[in-house]
């Protein structure tokens, strides 16, 4: 393992003079390290993780990496957008928090968010968005056929997607999603949505096939039912896991959503759940926001351990309460934009996170502040209020997703440690 760190650090500093030297060749020498490291899961399975789990591994990366290779069939979009019309149109999504998550785990991040801070965006933003537009903007990211991104969550979309499009001088869309649920609201972001529909048909010249709309939505249907049914499954059994599995967990019910990809693996994953113990062993985890799953020093406490176990992240149920009776496509896009439980007041993601540290007996939560994600911190002090009033303790633990200069490695096992031991001395 450590020859294997050495390699990757080894490979960071040389995207970082390569990045500036020559974009192109960064680019192709990115996708050819995280390609080749999808590869090990596909062809050298671990008897460690479950195949689903390792099967999510390569084929989130191929998502993520054709994007790359075909730009001209891609677009770039937010991490709430309902991408099933860009599935049933064939065309390629990539998205920031998928870019900085892998440029993460190849220790390749700095580069591109010192080019965004050196061209003006703080320090204090969004590290996920600074590496995306720092990708841009150093000449490494393609240009991408359009943008399309929601007013979901994220007060930088508003930024940095524009800001993209202005660079790249390309067609830029946004749906605006309302705070309240109501049937005025359901009509207003189904028409928008129909809107993008007419947008893509506009700048790509092809016509959306309804019915392959509908086989698209069908599929996102079956993975939202069987996400729905691993919470039950998880609820009684032990599963030696990692943080990263449930990153990639929150691929497959967002931008993946609706792909024979995503299908598969949930299917999958209710099969080899359904075999793993019947019993509980260790401490149980609801995590909620992002994972670090970057951070050596966390996986260490956190990753095939009997210790303690991630239960869920609360990012990977955050729309699986959705309408799934409705049978008008755009409506159950908008429904789903709608429900989501981190849209509107933060109550509302609180409730949801108590909601399912009860049904997963989880033993305890942990809070993650992501850097420059003002929801999260914001809501923290409540949300530890609420959650340790009805029995379940939690660790507010501030962090950032993908940038290490953001993190203290020795505060963040020191509070982990103490937490878990809290959590074990209560058992």
């Amino acid at each position: 393992m450590d020859f294997v760190n050495k390699a990757i650090e080894t490979f960071g500093n040389h995207m970082y003079k390569s990045v500036q030297s020559n974009p192109k060749k960064a680019l192709k020498e990115l996708t050819f390290v995280l390609n080749a490291a999808a590869l090990g899961p596909k062809y050298f399975p671990t008897k460690l993780l479950l195949p689903a789990r390792q099967y999510m591994q390569w084929t989130a990366s191929d998502a993520s990496m054709l994007p790359l290779k075909y730009p001209e069939r891609s677009a770039i979009v937010s991490l709430y957008l309902p991408c099933e019309i860009l599935h049933a149109m064939g065309i390629y999504q990539i998205f920031p928090e998928a870019l900085a998550c892998y440029l993460a785990a190849a220790q390749s991040e700095r580069a591109f968010i010192e080019t965004a801070e050196n061209n003006g965006l703080p320090k204090t933003l969004c590290s996920y968005h600074k590496s995306f537009i720092g990708m841009a903007e150093s000449g490494v990211l393609p240009k991408p056929k359009f943008i399309i991104n929601t007013s979901l969550a994220c007060d930088v979309n508003h930024l940095s997607f524009r800001r993209a499009a202005d660079f790249y001088q390309v067609p830029h869309f946004m749906i605006d999603v309302p705070s309240e649920y109501n049937e005025k609201n359901l009509v207003y972001v189904e028409r928008q949505l129909r809107d993008m529909t007419a947008f893509i048909e506009e700048h790509t010249g092809a016509k959306l096939d309804e019915e392959k709309l509908n086989e698209v939505i069908n599929r996102s249907k079956n993975t939202i039912r069987n996400f729905r049914k691993l919470v039950e499954l998880r609820s009684e059994r032990f599963l030696s896991d990692e943080m990263t599995s449930h990153m990639l967990s929150v691929f497959a019910t967002h931008v993946m959503l609706g792909t024979k990809e995503a299908e598969k693996y949930s299917s999958d994953m209710i099969e080899q759940l359904s075999a793993c113990p019947k019993e509980y062993k260790g401490v149980r985890l609801l995590w909620v926001h992002t994972l670090p799953y970057w951070q050596n020093a966390l996986r260490d406490l956190i990753n095939f351990t009997e210790r303690g176990e991630i239960v869920a992240c609360d990012m990977t149920l955050d729309a699986i309460d959705v309408n799934l009776e409705e049978e008008n496509p755009y409506r159950f896009m908008a429904d789903r934009l709608l429900r989501n439980i981190v849209n509107g007041s933060g109550e509302r993601r609180i409730n949801a996170v108590l909601k399912y540290a009860k049904e997963l007996k989880a033993d305890g939560v942990i809070w993650y502040c992501h850097w420059g994600c003002k929801q999260t911190a914001g809501n923290s002090a409540m949300a530890k209020e609420l959650l340790e009033k009805n029995g379940f303790p939690t660790l507010v633990l501030d962090g950032d997703g993908c940038n290490p200069q953001n993190v203290n490695d020795g505060q963040t096992v020191t509070r982990m440690e103490a937490f878990l031991e809290l959590l074990e001395n209560q058992k």
